[in-house]
Protein backbone atom coordinates (compact mmCIF):
# COMPACT_ATOMS: atom_id res chain seq x y z
CA UNK A 1 0.00 0.00 0.00
CA UNK A 2 1.26 3.52 -0.97
CA UNK A 3 2.24 5.82 1.73
CA UNK A 4 -0.57 8.56 2.35
CA UNK A 5 0.05 12.54 1.70
CA UNK A 6 0.45 14.30 5.21
CA UNK A 7 -2.66 16.34 4.87
CA UNK A 8 -2.74 20.48 5.25
CA UNK A 9 0.83 21.21 4.11
CA UNK A 10 1.07 20.53 0.10
CA UNK A 11 -2.44 21.69 -1.34
CA UNK A 12 -2.98 24.49 1.05
CA UNK A 13 0.60 25.87 -0.02
CA UNK A 14 -0.65 25.91 -3.70
CA UNK A 15 -3.46 28.07 -2.52
CA UNK A 16 -1.62 30.51 -0.40
CA UNK A 17 0.80 30.58 -3.33
CA UNK A 18 -2.08 31.50 -6.00
CA UNK A 19 -3.40 33.90 -3.68
CA UNK A 20 -0.26 35.75 -3.29
CA UNK A 21 0.32 35.73 -7.36
CA UNK A 22 -2.94 37.28 -7.56
CA UNK A 23 -2.70 39.74 -5.54
CA UNK A 24 0.91 40.99 -6.62
CA UNK A 25 -0.91 41.34 -10.21
CA UNK A 26 -3.56 43.41 -9.28
CA UNK A 27 -1.15 45.85 -6.84
CA UNK A 28 0.79 46.37 -10.26
CA UNK A 29 -2.13 46.85 -12.15
CA UNK A 30 -3.45 49.19 -9.53
CA UNK A 31 -0.12 50.76 -9.20
CA UNK A 32 0.32 51.21 -13.21
CA UNK A 33 -3.32 52.77 -13.68
CA UNK A 34 -2.01 55.36 -10.50
CA UNK A 35 0.74 56.14 -12.43
CA UNK A 36 -0.69 56.92 -16.32
CA UNK A 37 -3.62 58.85 -14.48
CA UNK A 38 -1.13 61.16 -12.23
CA UNK A 39 1.97 60.91 -14.64
CA UNK A 40 1.24 64.16 -16.90
CA UNK A 41 3.89 66.71 -16.09
CA UNK A 42 1.67 69.44 -16.45
CA UNK A 43 -1.28 68.43 -13.95
CA UNK A 44 -3.57 67.43 -17.16
CA UNK A 45 -3.96 71.03 -18.23
CA UNK A 46 -3.05 70.78 -21.94
CA UNK A 47 -5.30 73.51 -22.77
CA UNK A 48 -2.87 75.71 -21.38
CA UNK A 49 -1.16 77.79 -23.59
CA UNK A 50 -3.20 76.41 -26.74
CA UNK A 51 -3.27 77.58 -29.93
CA UNK A 52 -4.52 76.32 -33.54
CA UNK A 53 -1.77 74.97 -34.46
CA UNK A 54 0.14 74.04 -31.91
CA UNK A 55 1.31 70.30 -30.75
CA UNK A 56 -0.68 69.26 -27.66
CA UNK A 57 1.83 66.17 -27.66
CA UNK A 58 -0.78 63.55 -27.65
CA UNK A 59 -1.47 63.84 -31.44
CA UNK A 60 -0.34 60.15 -32.23
CA UNK A 61 -2.21 57.04 -31.53
CA UNK A 62 1.05 55.80 -29.69
CA UNK A 63 1.17 55.91 -25.48
CA UNK A 64 2.76 58.87 -24.14
CA UNK A 65 6.45 57.37 -22.50
CA UNK A 66 8.07 59.00 -20.12
CA UNK A 67 11.49 59.01 -20.38
CA UNK A 68 13.56 60.79 -17.54
CA UNK A 69 14.43 64.42 -17.55
CA UNK A 70 15.78 65.77 -20.45
CA UNK A 71 19.58 66.32 -20.00
CA UNK A 72 19.90 69.88 -21.99
CA UNK A 73 23.79 68.64 -22.93
CA UNK A 74 22.86 65.70 -24.68
CA UNK A 75 19.90 68.27 -26.74
CA UNK A 76 21.15 69.88 -29.98
CA UNK A 77 19.43 72.85 -31.00
CA UNK A 78 19.38 74.56 -34.30
CA UNK A 79 18.07 78.36 -33.97
CA UNK A 80 16.46 80.11 -37.33
CA UNK A 81 15.38 83.45 -38.01
CA UNK A 82 12.02 84.00 -39.32
CA UNK A 83 12.35 87.77 -39.12
CA UNK A 84 14.35 90.64 -40.96
CA UNK A 85 15.71 91.87 -37.53
CA UNK A 86 19.27 91.16 -38.10
CA UNK A 87 21.33 89.09 -35.11
CA UNK A 88 18.15 87.29 -33.83
CA UNK A 89 18.56 84.25 -34.34
CA UNK A 90 22.29 84.30 -32.34
CA UNK A 91 20.71 86.64 -29.58
CA UNK A 92 18.55 83.25 -28.89
CA UNK A 93 21.28 80.90 -29.60
CA UNK A 94 22.74 82.70 -26.35
CA UNK A 95 19.96 82.00 -24.20
CA UNK A 96 19.99 78.27 -25.47
CA UNK A 97 23.18 78.02 -24.59
CA UNK A 98 23.36 79.53 -21.08
CA UNK A 99 20.42 77.20 -20.35
CA UNK A 100 23.03 73.73 -20.81
CA UNK A 101 21.58 73.06 -24.11
CA UNK A 102 23.96 72.65 -27.62
CA UNK A 103 24.19 75.36 -30.17
CA UNK A 104 23.81 73.65 -33.75
CA UNK A 105 22.82 75.57 -36.79
CA UNK A 106 22.41 79.46 -36.66
CA UNK A 107 20.79 81.14 -39.96
CA UNK A 108 18.02 82.57 -41.67
CA UNK A 109 14.61 80.63 -42.11
CA UNK A 110 13.46 80.93 -45.23
CA UNK A 111 10.30 82.48 -44.59
CA UNK A 112 11.06 86.13 -42.98
CA UNK A 113 7.92 87.23 -42.05
CA UNK A 114 6.90 84.63 -39.18
CA UNK A 115 4.96 86.99 -36.38
CA UNK A 116 5.06 83.53 -34.11
CA UNK A 117 8.25 81.83 -33.02
CA UNK A 118 7.60 78.12 -33.23
CA UNK A 119 9.88 75.27 -31.54
CA UNK A 120 10.12 72.10 -34.06
CA UNK A 121 11.35 68.92 -32.93
CA UNK A 122 12.31 65.39 -34.83
CA UNK A 123 10.51 62.51 -34.33
CA UNK A 124 10.66 61.21 -30.49
CA UNK A 125 12.30 64.32 -29.07
CA UNK A 126 8.97 66.09 -28.10
CA UNK A 127 10.43 66.16 -24.56
CA UNK A 128 13.12 67.86 -25.37
CA UNK A 129 11.27 70.57 -27.49
CA UNK A 130 9.56 71.04 -23.94
CA UNK A 131 12.36 71.70 -22.04
CA UNK A 132 13.13 74.27 -24.88
CA UNK A 133 9.99 76.11 -25.05
CA UNK A 134 9.50 76.49 -21.41
CA UNK A 135 13.25 78.21 -21.47
CA UNK A 136 12.42 80.81 -24.01
CA UNK A 137 8.81 80.87 -23.41
CA UNK A 138 7.69 79.86 -26.70
CA UNK A 139 4.01 78.45 -26.47
CA UNK A 140 3.72 76.78 -30.31
CA UNK A 141 5.60 73.16 -30.58
CA UNK A 142 5.22 71.42 -33.96
CA UNK A 143 6.64 68.35 -35.72
CA UNK A 144 9.67 69.43 -37.99
CA UNK A 145 9.17 70.10 -41.70
CA UNK A 146 11.69 69.41 -44.79
CA UNK A 147 12.56 73.08 -45.42
CA UNK A 148 13.43 73.78 -41.89
CA UNK A 149 15.19 70.33 -41.36
CA UNK A 150 17.18 71.01 -44.20
CA UNK A 151 18.55 74.04 -43.20
CA UNK A 152 19.13 72.93 -39.52
CA UNK A 153 21.41 70.00 -40.26
CA UNK A 154 21.29 67.17 -37.25
CA UNK A 155 19.69 68.98 -34.68
CA UNK A 156 17.05 67.10 -32.96
CA UNK A 157 15.32 70.59 -32.00
CA UNK A 158 14.70 73.69 -34.28
CA UNK A 159 13.82 76.78 -33.03
CA UNK A 160 12.06 79.42 -35.97
CA UNK A 161 12.29 83.05 -34.53
CA UNK A 162 9.33 85.06 -35.03
CA UNK A 163 8.99 89.11 -34.38
CA UNK A 164 7.46 88.07 -31.04
CA UNK A 165 10.96 87.10 -29.55
CA UNK A 166 12.57 90.29 -31.57
CA UNK A 167 13.41 93.25 -29.01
Amino acid sequence: MPPRPKSGGGLTTRYLVVALVGLLVLGGAAAYGVTQLTGDDDGGNQSQGASAGEDSDNGSSQPKRKQGAVKPGNVTVAVLNGTTVPGLAATLSDEINAAGFKVGTITNFSDQQLAESVVQYAPGHQDEARAVSRRLGIAQREPVNPSSQALAGDATVIVIAGADKAP
